[in-house]
């Protein structure tokens, strides 16, 4: 029973998730982001899998010079964090990209309503 409560929790995050993009007015000074490779945003742009999400996949892409998150059901822009490998998925999750020995994004690490999953990168 815990885990149909759970999973229907995190489908309502989820499905919320990218639903509304909050505009922010912030000076370009005000704010500073923090990337691995500020310069390479490609370095994240991949399929991750799931288990345990009302979706199997989360694919990131780049649109327009940003990252854009689509789970199939719901799509929207992350916003970078100034943690290094750290974006705001309109204010219903965060996402934490994880890196191998050799510096490479292998994965990430989804936080929404306060429970955490794990994806991996697939090749």
């Amino acid at each position: 029973m815990k885990k149909i409560i759970l999973t229907g929790i995190c489908a309502f995050a989820l499905s919320t998730t990218f639903a509304f993009v909050p505009q922010a007015l912030t000076s370009a000074s005000s704010k500073l982001v923090v990337v691995d490779d500020p310069m390479d945003l490609n370095q994240y742009i991949g399929k991750y899998k799931f288990e345990g999400l009302p979706f199997e996949y989360l694919t990131i892409t780049l649109i327009n010079g940003k990252l854009h998150a689509n789970t199939g059901a719901e799509e929207g822009d992350l916003i970078p964090l100034p943690e290094a490998d750290t974006f705001d998925a309109s204010g219903r999750a965060i996402l934490k990209f994880k890196r191998d020995t050799d510096k490479k994004v292998n994965g990430m690490t989804l936080d929404a309503d306060g429970s955490s999953f794990e994806g991996k990168k697939e090749a």
